[in-house]
This record gives C-alpha cells, structure tokens and sequence, in this order.
C-alpha cells in the first residue's frame, strides 16, 4: 500500500491534537499514536521486509529527493542485476547509469557503486558502525542513521524530511526557524521508550507523506529550510540528459552532442561536458565523449 486510500482528513489529524510537549506523558501519547497509525495504515514496501544492509542502503539512496513510486520499479531491476555489493561493485558505469535513467542526481549512483566497492574490506557487508558507515561516499548523517535502524535496530537518530514534518508539526506548530539540533535531542527521547526501531521510524516517515498532503508544508519553519532550485533549463538538467544521452545512445563527438541538445546554450553544454569529465562520469579521446565502461 502506496497511499492511505481509508484514511479520512479528520482521522488522520486526529493523531496531532492536542499539540505535544515534551514531558514523558506526551511523549508516551505521541509514540502510542502514530504506532497506531502504523498499525492501521501504514504503508509496505519491499525494502521495509529486509535487514540487509545492501538493500536497504540501495532503498535509501534511490529515495533520496525521489519519489517511491519511481523508486520501487527501479529497486527491483536493481536487486535483479546487482544483487549485493560485491555485483554492483563491478557493474559498468554506462550500465548502472542507464538502468539509473529516472532517478535522477546521477552522483549518486556513482557513489552508490564506489560504497558497493569498499564494503569488500567487511567481507562485501556494512558493520553496525557509524564511523565506518559515515566513511562510504555520499553517505551522510541521515543515511548512516537509517542503516543503523533499518538493518541493525539501533536507537539511532534518524531525521530526515518526513520526521522532521511530523514534529514540527506535533511538538512545534507556531515555532519558527526550529534548528534540527532540537529536533534531534527531541528524537532521542522518543526513540529511547522504543523497542522495535525500524516500525518506529517507519511510522513517523509514512505519518509525515501524511501531513504533506493534508497541511501546509511544516519544514518551511525549520532553521535549515531552503527551496529547492528550479530544474528546467538549469545545469543538473543538461548534466543529467548528456549522462542519458551517451548511455542510451553511445559515444559521440562534441559537435553532435551540441547539435542534439541544441535547446542549450553550446557553451553550458561544453562546460557541463567538462564537469562530467572531471567528476568520472564521462571519458573523452580524440574529441569523443563516452561513459566509461569501468
């Protein structure tokens, strides 16, 4: 379940009222709430019946700023073609970005292949250690925290965009500019009074998709609130239709690659094109553009 089809509006506000505070009495009546919520409508995903460190680190980076929808066809092809890490480890660059084509943010499936890499080290696995998981590219605070619940059921913290949505709006609905260290140390008390870690975040994530559909956007009020740039004729487009361009259609001279995306300024493109190289993403020789295979 996807969507929270028998969910009325004013049950599921219901779950919020009155606002909470922060004494143990609150605190247990917020926590006995939204796990009832969960155990009513909460949603299942394929991602939410495994401890496997691969798959779940997989499930993350895909749901990165991406909706499940996208996510959940691609997380299959995935787990399909790479099963483990030690698969996705040796997976053609031009492969993986072309199965990646609708994620979007390519960095991250790059990242995602060099952490697959060095797990090699842990017998192709992640040890239940934050500084080891924290060490993997393009692995932050966030990620690290969910590995930490997801697979191990560690009283981690773990704030992400939903979370953070679900108290702002239960423990501060008038506050403003609510820094997330606050949050956080919120956060630690209630994951404190929780045995089953994983459900628990599970919950506050699906009450958060929740409240983004019923009420105004809560994380506006967070101190590290910023509006997401435009996408339309903006540099991640054109980085991301030159990775879709050489993986789905092979290497091509400079001259062609401008002429295909001429709906671009040439000198972006190029620019882009030199980005893209830098970064790994693309090889040039003898004035030709392709995806590295390796």
């Amino acid at each position: 379940m996807t969507s929270f089809p028998s969910l009325g509006e004013q049950e599921a506000l219901s779950y919020l009222w009155p606002p909470f505070g922060h004494d143990s009495a609150d605190l247990d009546l917020f926590r006995s709430s939204i796990l009832d919520f969960h155990a009513h409508h909460g949603r299942r995903f394929a991602w939410r019946e495994t401890s496997d460190p691969y798959r779940i680190l997989l499930s993350e980076v895909m749901l990165q700023q991406t909706q499940t929808s996208r996510v959940e066809p691609k997380y299959e092809q995935f787990l399909s073609l790479w099963p483990d890490f030690s698969s996705l480890a040796k997976a053609p660059l031009d492969e993986l970005l072309f199965h990646w084509k609708g994620l979007g943010y390519n960095r991250r499936a790059l990242n995602l292949r060099k952490s697959a890499a060095l797990t090699e080290q842990w017998g192709w696995t992640i040890p239940p250690d934050e500084k080891a998981i924290s060490s993997l590219p393009g692995v932050g605070k966030a990620t690290t925290a969910a590995l930490l619940a997801f697979a191990y059921q560690m009283q981690s913290i773990y704030l992400e965009t939903n979370i953070r949505r679900v108290l702002l709006t239960c423990f501060y609905p008038e506050a403003e500019h609510v820094k997330d260290k606050e949050l956080e140390q919120l956060l630690a008390l209630l994951v404190a009074g929780i045995e089953d870690v994983k459900s628990w975040y599970y919950a506050l994530m699906d009450y958060g998709v929740l409240l983004k559909a019923l009420l105004p956007n809560a994380n506006t009020r967070s101190a590290h609130y910023t509006r997401q740039s435009a996408f339309e004729n903006s540099n991640r487009q054109i980085r991301g239709q030159l990775i879709h361009l050489l993986a789905d259609t092979g290497a091509k001279d400079s001259r062609e690659i401008v002429s295909i995306l001429s709906r671009f300024d040439e000198e972006r493109i190029l620019s882009c094109l030199a980005d893209l190289q830098k970064e790994g993403f693309v090889q040039e020789s003898g004035g030709v553009y392709r995806i590295p295979r390796e």
